[in-house]
């Protein structure tokens, strides 16, 4: 019988905080985004055949549903001014999409997704362009909800710090005034693990956490890094984000892909694919649709994951969830060195007295805790081991009961 979850009782979501009130994102959101492989290089067909694809390879029936937009998508699009009419409402790059973005919304709600959009809350885009939403959020948010949008990413490189909180207030409002139900995605305002405060559920379901992810080992490293001690803020609602998936992407090798999948799924991080779905191969269509890594990320009981222990290059990962499950991804960060990495139940809070079934699920292998620990085979530089742990009982009651049989 399962008997504590002494490290997750005591990180808990602060009774205080409060979280926007909208009813959705009550698991991890999924998806994905054009931003990491095509950044603003796209048109209309990238995401009439990457919505096509989600929904044939397998995403979608696994629960990818978010199909994203990022920037790029106004007219004067790189050119240092995005239009807009006389009214204030920005205009759409006919060049990039000559059909239209709504009737693209409407393709993508056709195959039963959902559609995410693009602003910026200050007064110009990450490009320069510019203006961008401050001082037109009224007209952005009705633009917005007019294409059908589910989803909006409010990025902050034209804001100042002062204008985080009620900047990202506005929009929450605007968007329940106009009686749209719309995913609040927070992308750097105010609600860095540097700079977090207790306002940021107030006005998102997911804020990010870090800096931009990129297609290397160290920079998906370093955004993992700002997860560090956050599993105690993530709870159905409200989620830390490091950033969208670079799985399947140059610069990531397929073992990486594995472990950076692995690390978003046991913190409870969006699943945001980033990669190109229309020319993606197997392997890389496994990771990103295996069934129980997903499970894990899905779940929740009263934390949202965190780091449990470190040595050196060595990490450890864990999750509680229902049922007295966990997910535990044994990592090895280091560049050179293979390594065997070995950390004891009451890291995730089991008695060291216990045994426990291991599911190895990218190998799919079972076996069971030996000596009150966990511990992988030996792992290459950058890959790791997850596991679902499950049915940890006492071994001497375990061995009582057999006799009795």
């Amino acid at each position: 019988m399962y008997r504590g979850i002494l490290l997750f009782v005591v990180m808990t979501w602060p009774a205080a905080v409060q979280s926007l009130d909208n009813g959705l994102a009550r698991t991890p959101p999924m998806g994905w985004s054009s931003w990491n492989h095509f950044h603003r290089n796209y048109n209309e067909s990238t995401f009439y055949n990457n919505a096509k694809a989600m929904a044939l390879n397998g995403m979608k029936d696994v629960g990818y549903e978010y199909v994203n937009i990022d920037g790029g998508w106004w007219a004067g699009s790189d050119t240092g001014h995005a239009q807009r009419n006389s009214s204030g409402y920005m205009q759409i790059n006919t060049d990039k999409f000559p059909s239209g973005i709504p009737k693209l919304v409407d393709f993508v709600h056709s195959l039963g997704f959902k559609w995410g959009h693009y602003t910026d809350a200050g007064t110009h885009f990450c490009n320069r362009d510019g203006p961008a939403s401050y001082g037109y959020e009224e007209q952005d948010a009705k633009l917005f909800v007019s294409f059908g949008s589910d989803m909006v990413k409010i990025d902050a490189c034209g804001t100042t710090a002062e204008q985080h909180q009620p900047t990202m207030a506005k929009w929450a409002s605007l968007f329940k005034q106009l009686g749209r139900p719309v995913l609040v995605s927070n992308c750097h305002n105010g609600c860095l693990t540097s700079s977090w405060a207790q306002w940021c559920p107030d006005s998102a379901n997911m804020w990010r956490s870090s800096s931009d992810i990129g297609s290397s080992w160290k920079r998906i490293m370093g955004n993992l890094g700002t997860l560090v001690g956050r599993g105690q803020y993530g709870a159905p609602g409200r989620w830390n984000d490091p950033d969208f998936l670079e799985v399947g992407n140059d610069g990531v090798s397929y073992t990486e892909g594995v472990s950076h999948f692995s690390l978003w799924c046991v913190t409870s991080s969006p699943l945001i694919a980033g990669n190109d779905l229309t020319s993606m191969d197997e392997k890389t269509r496994k990771v990103l649709t295996n069934t129980v890594a997903i499970s894990i990320n899905q779940r929740y009981l009263n934390n949202s994951g965190d780091r449990v222990y470190q040595n050196g290059t060595q990490e450890v990962w864990a999750k509680a969830l229902p049922g007295g499950e966990f997910g535990v991804v044994l990592l090895n960060k280091d560049d050179k060195l293979s390594q065997t990495i070995s950390v004891s139940l009451d890291k995730i809070g089991v008695p060291m007295t216990d045994t426990c079934d291991l599911h190895d699920i990218w190998r799919a292998a079972n076996s069971t805790s030996m000596s009150g620990h966990i511990t992988s085979a030996e792992l290459e530089p950058h890959a790791s081991t997850f596991y679902l742990v499950s049915n940890c009982h006492a071994a001497q009651q375990q061995h009582r009961d057999n006799r009795r049989l």
